[in-house]
């Protein structure tokens, strides 16, 4: 900036002290120029003038972030937040401070607030995901991805981001997610088919085909203006108006072309599948067999089958009906599907009364970490196994909670059984390494579990050193681990006792969601832990 007006903005500061306006305006000449500690002090007494400044309070804070005062532009960014705590933008500029100190779970945190007061935000959607990917958590990111693209249909950005994701999709996905181009594709190839192909000619459509293969919407739209009214015209008029994200208009018009052309295989196809789309799981459930009568080969009407009858939670059949599909089309998509359905059930049978299976709150440089542990009797000498990805000290601290179980066989109600049974204890995810004692709680409330069949609660995870005589120490890492559990969605966490000042300054957005509670002793933390037997 030049310096007569760098002049003028410090000389009108001086004659309006009380004006934040100006102490803002010389502020952020003062942050162009690079004066980053004198542009903080002009706007940290605009804000004292003005305390909701927004546009201040967020050139502050960058100010901070480029002059590496990172705590500061923290506690400017949460005392806003606390003010203010249903502004989303608050939240955002928040999570760009706590990105930029490497602190993705907090950042993550901020932004979920922040999508759950303005769910229709794109980019904060791809945020998230991009923060969830990093942390390798692809079922979050594949949440908020195709929730973006439910909201914003066709954005390119939001399809290339969902098909880069790894692994195989959890369930039954709306095409419309796929984007434009997809289902222009699609549209090609259904008109290029049987029956639809024999029918574009005697329909006056030859123009809207060509249109379409050519990719040009609009001479497709002014080709159906002047086309005779039918069931051709309502498909094609369908897929456009899916390509162009009115998921309304397309189902009306699929409606449509079912009624006057209801042997139309392809068409109950795309019908069901909108139905599904909107959770009209009974309505997607008729269309698909209705394709099936009009077509009983037709591979996409079997799995769109499966997929209403899982919407519909009729679980059995929709298993049944996978297997059906992926015997008839090997190379099809119903394999995945039936891996992901019988894997969602087995989730949700274990989630509601889980026997043996909590999470281990651990820490790595990059955060809190939530380990899903697994722990199972089966017929031995009463021996140890670990699997798991588990360090040397981590074996240790499973090898006391062992001990700890098997010395105090007695009183927990497992001496008929523990010397000619081995313990096995798997860690689901392999990572991180686990090797750490903080796991000593989740193993030994794990073990007591799969020993006695009891129930664990569930969402439930521990974090905690244990000792031979079964006294729970303190462990470190207190705020990344519960942040990282409010993440991954659990509900109850129980600590040791001696970490009960550890967790007094949480952000709400933990302790709101998370239920905490302590103990000093492995009895005390089964008495918060096990359910009784159903």
């Amino acid at each position: 900036m030049t310096a007569p007006l760098l002049h003028d903005l410090k000389r009108r500061v001086v004659l309006h002290p009380e004006d934040a306006e100006a102490r803002f305006a010389l502020g952020e000449a003062l942050y162009g120029d690079g004066l980053l500690a004198e542009a903080a002090r002009q706007l940290e007494k605009a804000l004292a003038i003005a305390p909701d400044h927004g546009n201040a309070r967020r050139l502050l804070v960058r100010a901070y972030a480029r002059d590496n005062r990172l705590a500061v532009a923290e506690r400017v960014m949460r005392e806003a937040v606390q003010r203010q705590p249903t502004d989303a933008s608050l939240r955002d500029t928040l999570a760009e401070v706590l990105e930029g100190a490497g602190r993705i779970d907090d950042a993550l945190l901020q932004l979920e607030a922040a999508a759950a007061l303005e769910p229709e935000g794109t980019e904060r959607r791809l945020r998230l995901a991009a923060g969830y990917a990093r942390r390798g958590n692809v079922a979050s990111a594949r949440r908020h991805l195709e929730e973006a693209a439910r909201r914003v249909p066709g954005d390119a950005r939001l399809a290339s981001a969902l098909e880069s994701l790894p692994g195989p999709r959890d369930a039954a996905v709306d095409p419309a997610l796929r984007g434009r181009e997809f289902l222009l594709g699609r549209a090609r190839e259904a008109l290029a088919a049987e029956p639809l192909r024999d029918r574009l000619e005697p329909s006056g459509l030859q123009a809207a085909s060509a249109a379409l293969r050519g990719s040009d919407v609009a001479a497709v739209k002014r080709a159906l203006v002047t086309a005779p009214p039918g069931p051709v015209a309502d498909f094609i008029r369908a897929e456009i108006a899916l390509a162009d994200g009115d998921a309304d208009r397309s189902e009306k018009a699929f409606e449509r072309c079912v009624e006057a052309w209801p042997e139309l295989a392809v068409a109950w196809d795309r019908l069901g599948e909108r139905r599904l789309a909107r959770g009209d799981g009974a309505g997607a459930l008729a269309a698909a067999e209705h394709a099936r009568a009009a077509d009983p080969k037709r591979a996409s009407a079997r799995v769109l089958r499966a997929d209403a009858l899982a919407a519909c939670g009729r679980d059995a059949e929709a298993e049944t009906a996978y297997i059906e599909a992926a015997r008839d089309d090997a190379t099809g998509p119903a394999a995945a599907r039936l891996a992901a359905h019988r894997t969602g059930r087995r989730r949700a049978e274990e989630s509601a009364r889980p026997v043996g299976r909590l999470g281990a709150l651990g820490w790595n440089p990059y955060g809190g970490i939530v380990s899903m542990l697994e722990a199972v009797v089966v017929p031995g000498r009463g021996e140890l196994q670990i699997t798991g990805n588990v360090g040397d000290v981590g074996r240790e601290s499973a090898k006391v909670a062992f001990s700890y179980v098997k010395a105090r066989a007695a009183e927990l109600g497992i001496a008929d059984g523990s010397a000619d049974r081995d313990l096995h204890y798997h860690y689901d995810d392999m990572e991180f390494a686990k090797d750490g004692p903080s796991a000593g709680l989740a193993l030994a409330l794990a073990a007591v579990s799969a020993y006695t069949r009891r129930p664990l609660r569930p969402l439930l995870a521990a974090s905690g050193e244990v000792t031979l005589h079964g006294a729970v120490k303190a462990v470190g890492g207190i705020h990344e681990k519960l942040v990282a559990a409010t993440l991954q969605g659990i509900r109850r966490v129980i600590l040791p006792r001696r970490n009960l000042f550890d967790a007094r300054d949480l952000p709400a957005e933990v302790t709101q969601r998370l239920e905490i509670v302590y103990a000093d002793s492995i009895p005390e933390a089964l008495a918060e832990a096990l359910l009784e037997p159903a």
